[in-house]
């Protein structure tokens, strides 16, 4: 079958009934372009449509799929036979049509409900936004659908204020998109570089100080290390292992000082520590003695506010503590000092972080959380 001889005859079929490419366009109703592409061989029309088209233009059908006149004429039972295929055609378009109907209808309902659930448990964050704004996208996609395969669409489309509407509708979209995508590279690039970032290994107790990790590291902490002590001079062969990584927003890794006291210097110590406290908007917080979720007896700072802990371990039996601080912990890093970390693991699995204990800080319900600071 040669489309291009095709497309030529149906031309010269269009031109000796003296007909411009809209006139046959709009007596079919179809586009324009729907009948060049026809006249020139790019496409073929519908089985329906060829069919419509052999009766108008008064021709067999076989000589427009042959693209020439034949000297006979189709018989009248050949030609009853092409119609019926045209309407089995159409049929089963029909049914097809409906099917799609359906699916849209029920997808788009799908959609709904599932939005509506992303609304009610919505967590602020990148995961959780661009979870919900990808299945805004594909909640409209099958909204437009839906309207198209119901025939709603084109009789929206011939109404002005409603493409206008739509247009500006887009042209918002767009900008908002536009928005996000500048902004979230802007917030991405540097994440994704100090991810990129190693952690700062330390190991000796020659590395230990509290005024210049505070001075270094302080500003990213919720907390002001008031669990680790000033200096180490009374603690018998004193260790220290750190592993800090500065980060966009925070520092994360952790901090491990252990040393051991004679009895005197350790019931000393265990009396300071029971003493930490901290004011916060005139309320003043004390320490959490904490028993049961460490192997040894703990006195906790900080117990996953802001993903963050800050304890000591008490070890009465040897006169040892441990002092331990943890940022955004990760069992991976932290293999090795499993006996420093909590008996349960699924523990550190926090929810919301902001409302976990701490000394430091007061949380509201509504949302707002004030932090400690030396002015107060």
């Amino acid at each position: 079958m040669n489309q291009i001889k095709i497309g030529e005859f149906l031309k010269n079929l269009r031109k000796e009934k003296g007909l411009t490419q809209e006139q046959l366009a709009e007596q079919f109703n179809v586009s324009r372009r729907s009948v060049s592409r026809w006249e020139t061989g790019r496409n073929m029309p519908e089985l329906s449509v060829l069919v419509e088209l052999a009766e108008f233009y008064d021709v067999d059908m076989k000589e427009i799929i042959d693209g020439e006149r034949k000297s006979e004429m189709m018989n009248e039972e050949v030609k009853e036979v092409a119609f019926k295929m045209a309407d089995y055609a159409v049929e089963q378009k029909s049914k097809l049509l409906i099917l799609v109907r359906r699916i849209s209808l029920v997808g788009v309902v799908l959609m709904a409900i599932v939005l509506g659930l992303q609304s009610v448990d919505y967590e602020p964050g990148i995961k959780s936004f661009l979870c919900y704004f990808f299945s805004i996208i594909v909640f409209v996609v099958l909204v437009i659908l839906s309207l198209h395969t119901n025939g709603l669409l084109e009789k929206l489309a011939k109404r002005k204020n409603f493409v206008n509407g739509c247009k500006a509708l887009v042209l918002i979209v767009g900008a908002c998109v536009l928005s996000f995508v500048v902004k979230f590279m802007l917030v991405l690039v540097p994440i994704l570089f100090m991810e990129s970032t190693p952690y700062e290994n330390q190991t000796g107790i020659e590395n230990y100080d509290k005024a210049k990790i505070l001075e270094e590291y302080g500003g990213d902490f919720s907390g002001e290390f008031f669990i680790f002590p000033d200096d180490t001079s009374k603690m018998l062969e004193p260790t220290f292992v750190s592993s800090l990584k500065t980060g966009f927003f925070d520092t994360d890794g952790y901090m491990i000082l252990r040393g051991t006291y004679s009895e005197e210097d350790y019931e000393e110590e265990v009396q300071r520590l029971s003493a930490i406290e901290c004011t916060v908007e005139d309320i003043t917080i004390g320490v959490q003695y904490d028993e049961d979720s460490y192997a040894l007896p703990a006195y906790v700072a900080l117990d996953g506010y802001d993903y963050e802990y800050e304890y000591a371990l008490l070890d009465e039996k040897n006169h040892t503590i441990t002092y331990i601080l943890l940022s955004s912990p990760k069992y991976v890093n932290l293999c090795e000092y499993e006996e420093y970390l909590k008996l349960d693991a699924d523990e550190y699995k926090i929810k919301d972080a902001l409302k976990q204990f701490t000394i430091y800080s007061r949380y509201y319900e509504d949302g707002v959380y004030i932090d400690y600071s030396d002015e107060k």
